[in-house]
C-alpha cells in the first residue's frame, strides 16, 4: 500500500486526525506526512480544521471530504434506492423485507464455505472479517482484554445509500453474523448508517455453550 493510499485508510477509519496522530502510524516523518496531505488537499480528497489548544500552537485536524469518501467502495447509489423505493409503493414493504432477505440466503452459502463450524469464535471472527474485507467493508478485528468477548469493526458500508434509508439490511446482516458464528451473542454497538463512525461488533459465545 502506498503512503497516500495508507494516509486515506487511516482518515476513513479514524474519521479526524492531526499531522502527528497520522505519523504514529506511518514510517515516515511529519515532514513527509505534510507534503502527502497538501497534496491531497489539494486534490479536494481531505479538509482541514484548525484546533486552538489551551497552551502552545493550535493543532490543524485533515478528515476525507465527499470526493475522498468515493474512494472507498460503494456498490450502491441513489439510483439503486430510488428503484427499492419504486417497488415499495408498487408492492409493499414486504416485498423489500423478501428481497433482503433473499440477499442474506445468497450471503450466507457465501460465508458457510469460508467459516468452518468446528473452529473456535475467535478464529470465526477472523475469518469473517477476512471474507468482509474481501468485499470491501474496511473490517478490522479489535483485541478484547475480556477473552471470552470477541470485536470487530467495518469502516465502510458500500451499502449505505439503502441502509440509510431501509433498516431490514442491516437486520439481515446481524442475522446472518450470528448464524455463521454460531452464536446468538452478537451486539451491534455503533452503527455507520445511525451516524457512528464504524458498524461495531461484539461477540461472545451462545449462553447454552457457556454451560456446557
Amino acid at each position: 500500500m502506498s503512503t497516500r493510499q495508507a494516509i486515506l485508510e487511516l482518515l476513513k477509519k479514524k474519521r479526524e486526525l492531526s499531522v502527528s496522530g497520522l505519523k504514529q502510524h506511518l514510517d515516515i516523518t511529519e515532514m513527509a506526512v505534510r507534503k502527502h496531505l497538501v497534496k491531497l488537499e489539494g486534490e479536494h480528497l481531505i479538509n482541514s480544521r484548525t484546533v486552538r489548544q489551551p497552551m502552545g500552537r493550535p493543532v490543524i485536524f485533515y478528515s476525507l471530504t465527499g470526493e475522498g469518501e468515493k474512494l472507498f467502495p460503494n456498490n450502491y447509489d441513489k439510483i439503486a434506492v430510488e428503484i427499492l423505493r419504486d417497488i415499495q409503493e408498487s408492492l409493499g414493504t414486504d416485498a423489500i423485507d423478501q428481497l433482503f432477505e433473499n440477499r442474506e440466503k445468497r450471503m450466507r452459502k457465501k460465508y458457510v464455505r469460508r467459516i468452518y463450524e468446528e473452529d473456535t469464535l475467535k478464529d470465526k471472527v477472523l475469518d469473517l472479517v477476512d471474507v468482509q474485507n474481501e468485499s470491501g467493508y474496511m473490517a478490522e478485528y479489535i483485541e478484547s482484554k475480556d477473552d471470552n468477548e470477541f470485536s470487530f469493526a467495518q469502516y465502510n458500508c458500500p451499502i449505505i445509500a439503502i441502509a440509510d434509508r431501509y433498516d431490514k439490511p442491516c437486520h439481515c446482516e446481524l442475522n446472518l453474523f450470528k448464524e455463521v458464528l454460531g452464536t446468538e451473542q452478537v451486539e451491534r454497538v455503533e452503527c455507520i448508517a445511525k451516524g457512528g463512525k464504524s458498524c461495531k461488533y461484539l461477540v461472545k459465545e451462545s449462553k447454552d455453550k457457556e454451560l456446557v
